[in-house]
């Protein structure tokens, strides 16, 4: 078991990550200082007249009946888009806008949402899918300002606070995703995903057994949420429980077999725990489903070296080596001469 002390890092950086769930948009950038969200009070400014005017943007997509997907949390969303009742000035420059979005023309949806702002500059679903719509094309500073605009006109609305507090989770700015979390939970408890993602930020500032409590509640309020039980796996790992963490990533995998980092992060812990030919069959898995996955590549082969496979160990070195992998070749000039 020499060699094991070499790879352990190589392995914690796979079990490190949080595909949560929201999956990578690209280079992080920096970000200003946090500021808590919290502090909104519900707008008594707002004309009561006006409260019949704005959409009615629906929270989840049968999430609370069903087995939410480890694979696509952004399609939940675009049904979650496609249930919004439109109402009021501007609607149809708004319906318009989130078509164009779903379709992937996200200036044209800018364009269109903007026309709905001319209209009507006091209706806030107009920014915040504006704000949504630059934050996709990696926009931050606009997209801060809509939604904050958004949150200013009419703090009710937990879906304001969710999607702000993800793009803050992406831009790394944990804390103040946290608090825009916990004010979505505030106006909607029930919103399970706003909690899920809450322990992903806990986790990403290194609170893993915070963040295991919160995945904790997820799975009481929804067993069979997949994505509750993958983040908990990863950050029980994170904690070297490799047994607790197989348990949940197992779990994770009947609710939802089609996702190839929950077989990559088993296979690590299943390593971990010397379980060398089971964590070499999860990494087989995860490379069935995604032929480039270099970090799969990597790892069998120091589950096949294990094995006595080191043939195998050898050819998937290459293989890795050939995908990018940046650390494979020192495994192949080392044990492959």
């Amino acid at each position: 078991m020499k060699l094991i002390n070499n790879v352990l890092s190589v392995c914690f950086l796979v079990m490190m990550l949080l595909s949560a769930c929201n999956g990578s948009r690209g280079k992080e950038q920096a970000a200003p200082a946090d500021s808590p969200a919290m502090a909104q009070q519900p707008d008594t400014t707002t004309p009561q007249q006006e409260e019949g005017i704005f959409d009615r943007i629906p929270l989840q997509s049968g999430i609370e009946s069903g087995k939410p997907s480890l694979k696509s949390p952004e399609n939940k969303d675009a049904q979650m888009f496609e249930a919004i009742v439109f109402k009021g000035k501007g609607a149809d420059e708004r319906r318009k806008g989130v078509s164009l979005a779903s379709a992937g023309d996200l200036q044209g949806a800018i364009r269109e949402f903007t026309k709905s702002i001319e209209i009507h500059d006091r209706n806030p679903d107009a920014y915040f899918y504006r704000g949504k719509a630059k934050w996709e094309l990696k926009d931050y500073t606009g997209a801060d300002q809509d939604f904050s605009k958004a949150i200013g006109i009419r703090p009710s609305q937990a879906p304001y606070f969710y999607y702000r507090g993800q793009m803050y989770n992406e831009m790394k700015r944990f804390a103040a995703a946290i608090a825009d979390f916990d004010s979505a939970i505030v106006r909607a408890p029930y919103f399970t995903d706003a909690l899920n993602f809450k322990g992903v930020a806990l986790a990403n500032t290194g609170k893993h057994e915070d963040a295991i409590a919160i995945y904790d509640q997820v799975i009481d309020k929804v067993p069979d949420h997949a994505l509750a039980w993958f983040n908990k796996g990863t950050s029980l790992a994170a904690l070297k429980r490799f047994a607790e963490a197989d348990e949940a990533l197992t779990r994770a995998l009947e609710l939802d077999p089609g996702y190839n980092q929950a077989y990559t992060n088993r296979g690590n812990c299943r390593f971990m725990l010397e379980k060398f030919a089971e964590a070499a069959d999860d990494y087989t898995r995860a490379i069935a489903l995604q032929p480039g996955n270099t970090d799969a590549y990597y790892n069998r082969a120091f589950a096949y070296q294990r094995t006595g496979k080191q043939h195998e160990a050898c050819e998937d070195w290459k293989k890795a080596v050939s995908l990018g992998h940046k650390t494979a070749g020192q495994m192949l000039s080392k044990f492959c001469n």
